[in-house]
Parts: structure tokens; C-alpha cells; sequence
């Protein structure tokens, strides 16, 4: 049997009586509420369907906008109902027992071939989550007019105020991603990534995992200013962390939806393994507090950048 819940409010925004920095955080994956209309048409049960969510990655935000002032956006919904971190019209036809009527779509963007499109039809480890249940065509609306745009819209509102305020903003996409194995690791860690700037030895507290630790994705240039990219990796490099940029994940929908550094908004997506801060039960770790900390120091140093420094467009970037 499946445990559901109807969310009132399928969205969460934080907003602060004063906003103290020019950053905005979001947190589109970490929802674990199945609403009702899945669970109903889903052949699988809770577990599976919250498989793919971003695991605890919201109790490392959450107390860093509570603490800094900042504003927050979180879904609180599966991403298995609807990937507010997709374009709308990823859309895969054969899911619809009347496609002919859904809007416009492209059925061949990679992510919906691979089952992974707005309205997924894959969950992990290959699982169908409906099998050979069709939806009608009105439940793209429906789904993406309770969640999908008003996440969206949110976003929009936040770093339009925070713009205005403050003349730029800095949304960070905040992301978990499963641990690496080492062996996938090595194969990251050898390729020739120019961007790759070696850890000072002895520096840091000795966090990291051995593996990739995290990945922060910029599009390859297209969303922010190196200069946003470089300080977040300069404090990750302090804690010892090991850090990719844009592999294996250069960054999705929200970052290139609302980045626009030409109009002053430069996002970044910012991906933590979560072998840093869970145990194998994923319940907090030993070191949930410290890369909680981490977390809040992030957000302070982007929140501190000279927006001068933003013009930066010499260095380039790795190619897709």
C-alpha cells in the first residue's frame, strides 16, 4: 500500500522580512510528498516513487536561508509526479492515451528517450511507474499548473526583487547526487579537465569521501560568471573536498531557465554527494553538521562577491 498525501501547498517559498544577501537558493528535487493522483495510477509503491529524490539535501539549506536571509524555493512534491527541473514540453506521447491533444512536446529531447522527461515515466533502477497505465492528456495541465509554474513563477519573482535590490543575484540550484564509486571517479579525476585546479596539500578539514564530492554546474559558461563558480569551488577545496565542474552534470532546466548573466542573474547548480553528510540508512551522518556549515559558509561568500568581479568573461569554459 501506498502512503499519500494531498499537499496543500505543493511548493514551499521562504521569504525573509529582509532580505541580507543577494542570493537565492533552490531546492527542486527534494520532495517526498506522493500525491494522490500518482499513487493512484502508479504501479509502484512509496519507496520507489521518492527514489529519486535529492536525499536530506533540504536540511542542509533550509537553516542556511533561515540564518542568512535569503530566499528559498523547494518542491515538496515527487519529482517522479513532476520534474519542476525539466522544460514543459519534455513530454513523451506514448505515456497519453490521447497525445494527439497535448501541447506542443519534444518527444526527442535525450531526458524524455531515457524516461526522464517533466512528467517521468522511469523510476530508478529502470522501473516503469506506470507500465501499461495511459494518462490522459489533462494531467500535463494539471500537474504543471499546480507545481511546475508556480515553482517558476516563484523563481522568476525572487531574482527579479533580489536584482532590483541589490543590482544582480546568485541563485544556486542545490542538488544531492548519489556517491561515486571510485573507479567512476578515477575516470572523472584523469580526463584532461583544464578546469581543474590542484588542492593545496594539508589544506581543508579532511571531508571528503574519496570519491567526486561534488559537482557544480555552470552550462559550460552560459548561466554565470566564472568568478561564482571559482569562489564556491575555492571553499569546497578548503574542506578537502574533490569537485567537478560541469561533469558529469553541467546543470538543468532551473539554471538555464533563470540564468541570465547579461540581465545581472548568475546561477549556478550545486550538486553534494550524499555520502558526506548520510549514513547508509540516510539519516544524518557524523559530518551533517559541519557540511551543513559548509553549506551556509557557500551561500555567505556569494552573498560577498564585489559584483565588479562579475564581468569576468575571459577565461573559457570546457565544451559540451
Amino acid at each position: 500500500m501506498v502512503r499519500v498525501m494531498d499537499p496543500a501547498t505543493p511548493i514551499a517559498v521562504y521569504e525573509p522580512e529582509r532580505q541580507a544577501l543577494p542570493v537565492v537558493l533552490s531546492c527542486p528535487h527534494a520532495g517526498t510528498v506522493v500525491p494522490a493522483d500518482l499513487a493512484a495510477v502508479s504501479q509502484l509503491d512509496e519507496a520507489a516513487l521518492i527514489g529519486a529524490t535529492d536525499c536530506g539535501v533540504d536540511a542542509l539549506v533550509e537553516p542556511a536561508a533561515h540564518a542568512l536571509g535569503v530566499p528559498l524555493v523547494s518542491c515538496l512534491v515527487a519529482r517522479a509526479y513532476v520534474d519542476v527541473n525539466r522544460n514543459a514540453d519534455e513530454l513523451d506521447p506514448a505515456l497519453f492515451n490521447d497525445s494527439n491533444t497535448l501541447p506542443p512536446h519534444r518527444m526527442r529531447s535525450p531526458r524524455v528517450m531515457a524516461g526522464f522527461g517533466v512528467i517521468p515515466t522511469l523510476a530508478p533502477g529502470n522501473q516503469s511507474i506506470y507500465g501499461a497505465t495511459k494518462l490522459p492528456a489533462a494531467a500535463v495541465e494539471h500537474r504543471l499548473n499546480l507545481v511546475h509554474r508556480p515553482y517558476h513563477a516563484a523563481l522568476t519573482r525572487l531574482t527579479a526583487t533580489t536584482v532590483e535590490k541589490f543590482g544582480f543575484c546568485i541563485l544556486l540550484d542545490c542538488h544531492s547526487m548519489p556517491a561515486m564509486t571510485s573507479a567512476a571517479s578515477f575516470s572523472l579525476r584523469r580526463d584532461r579537465n583544464p578546469f581543474r585546479i590542484k588542492q593545496v596539500p594539508g589544506e581543508g578539514q579532511g571531508l571528503s569521501t574519496g570519491a567526486v564530492d561534488a559537482v557544480l554546474g555552470d552550462r559550460f559558461g552560459t548561466t554565470c560568471a566564472k568568478p561564482v563558480v571559482l569562489s564556491v569551488l575555492h571553499r569546497l577545496w578548503h574542506d578537502g573536498l574533490i569537485v567537478e565542474w560541469n561533469r558529469p552534470y553541467a546543470g538543468g532546466y532551473v539554471i538555464r531557465e533563470h540564468g541570465a548573466p547579461n540581465a545581472g542573474v548568475h546561477a549556478l547548480q550545486f550538486e553534494l554527494s550524499r555520502d558526506l553528510y548520510l549514513n547508509d540508512t540516510l539519516s544524518p551522518g557524523p559530518n551533517h553538521a559541519k557540511i551543513g556549515e559548509m553549506v551556509k559558509s557557500v551561500v555567505e561568500r556569494l552573498g560577498a562577491l564585489d559584483p565588479a568581479v562579475l564581468n569576468d568573461t575571459e577565461v573559457p569554459h570546457p565544451t559540451e
